[in-house]
């Protein structure tokens, strides 16, 4: 025995090109460059909370605030970090 079943039409949405909203502001702002300066001295504080026992959120969220990259709050944790950064590989 075979079944078959119907197929439904899809709704398709379409928007119009004149319909498309204008960029925005922020991000226009956000293209903008960004000084160093906050995100390294961020970057520092979140370094100094790591070598202790602080909650390290409130830190990692100013720095996140500094538009710092996750590299760079990676790195600030590794410099901290006292896990073995040889890598290894398994063949």
């Amino acid at each position: 025995m075979i079944f078959v079943a119907e197929e439904k039409p899809l709704d398709i949405l379409q928007i119009d090109e004149n319909g498309r909203a204008p960029p925005s502001r922020p991000l226009e702002k956000s293209s903008a460059p960004i000084a160093p300066r906050p995100r390294s001295t961020a970057a520092s504080a979140l370094r100094a909370a790591a070598k202790g026992k602080d909650n390290l959120m409130p830190f990692i969220y100013d720095a996140v605030k500094c538009y710092a990259t996750l590299g760079e709050i990676c790195d600030a944790l590794r410099a901290t970090s006292s896990a073995p950064t040889k890598e290894v590989a398994i063949t």
